[in-house]
């Protein structure tokens, strides 16, 4: 991971996200969670999930979301207000924690390596 480029930061982060809700959503394959299929429900919250890690946890603008991952600016909008609504249920939000922290450590271990 280059530390001085923005992309290769994104992509980081994404990467780490992206795992850290696979191990949260262990019945989802990483293809799924990425691009999930018309009406896999679970599957469209955990991309959800990710998106909302991207701009909540690691303050990725929400226009380099939108131009990197090719969403649209109103999902983008859509999957944080979702994913903040659901996290006032003390339930999701102990489990949005732990992937959190999990998608947060991995970037920084990723990030110490790269050091």
């Amino acid at each position: 991971m280059n530390l001085h480029s923005q992309t290769s930061l994104h992509d980081g982060a994404l990467h780490a996200c992206v795992l850290a809700v696979r191990d949260g959503f262990p019945h989802l394959a990483i293809r799924d969670i990425i691009d999930p299929p018309h009406e896999w429900f679970d599957a469209a919250l955990a991309r959800q999930v990710v998106i909302h890690l991207m701009v909540r946890i690691f303050m990725v603008p929400k226009r380099r979301v939108v131009e990197q991952q090719d969403r649209s600016r109103e999902a983008v909008n859509r999957a944080l207000r979702t994913i903040d609504d659901r996290l006032r249920s003390p339930r999701f939000e102990a489990h949005y924690c732990r992937i959190a922290a999990a998608a947060q450590g991995s970037l920084t271990a990723r990030m110490e390596d790269a050091a």
